[in-house]
């Protein structure tokens, strides 16, 4: 049997960037090392760009972005020394692909996407896996905890998020994806892969598609 031990909570707040090389020693100096970091913290936006105060575009950045790339730059150089050691991020299709009233969340995504895969290249040498997990809906508590424009708490539940996949099939996948090593993985149903695969095959459907969407969400 694999030997388990109880789970030690560190309180983090990845807002907070100076507090994080901190807390990265505080794991160091109890276990010693780190072999794999999951970047899973993040919240979301509800509201159009132009109403979306710049505090709150800059709060997502902050949160969904620099914060978990501050993360990733206190734990690397443990790895590197060690020649060991795997980056999971926990992204979304909407850093794929960008949808109307997630401006904010869809720009954090998509430079994770690219943050990523610039990491994943430059440090293959010291035998560090990257890994980028691109979820659809997942039924947690995402748009419950999501601002509006204004800063506020949006606090209702989206039929899409509840009827997303459940938290524990999705952890099983990505478990799966690390131990396949995979490197970048979309774990969606049609709908978002048919809508990434549409962004780059037939644009002009896609902006269209997206632009009624939009019409939508605003008449509403």
């Amino acid at each position: 049997t694999v030997p388990t031990h109880p789970p030690i909570i560190l309180p983090l707040d990845l807002s907070d960037l100076n507090s994080i090389g901190g807390k990265v020693q505080s794991v160091l100096e109890i276990h010693g090392a780190i072999d794999i970091l999951v970047n899973n913290g993040g919240i979301s936006v509800r509201g159009d760009a132009l109403s979306t105060a710049i505090d709150v575009d800059i709060r997502i950045m902050l949160v969904n972005y620099f914060g978990s790339v501050a993360l990733t730059k206190a734990c690397l150089p443990s790895m590197m020394a060690r020649k060991e050691g795997r980056i999971v991020s926990i992204s979304s299709v909407q850093g794929k692909f960008a949808i109307p009233h997630r401006s904010a969340y869809s720009a954090s995504k998509h430079a994770m996407q690219a943050f990523c895969d610039s990491l994943r290249a430059e440090v293959a040498k010291d035998n560090i896996k990257v890994t980028l997990i691109s979820p659809g809906y997942i039924n947690t508590a995402l748009s419950l905890n999501a601002l509006t424009g204004t800063g506020a708490s949006y606090g209702k539940m989206d039929a899409a998020t509840a009827g997303g996949a459940s938290p524990q099939d999705t952890a099983s996948s990505i478990l799966k994806a690390i131990a396949r090593d995979e490197k970048d993985v979309m774990l969606a149903p049609i709908a978002p892969r048919a809508a990434y695969w549409l962004r780059h095959l037939m644009p002009s459907v896609y902006f269209w598609i997206m632009k009624k969407r939009a019409e939508k969400l605003n008449s509403t």
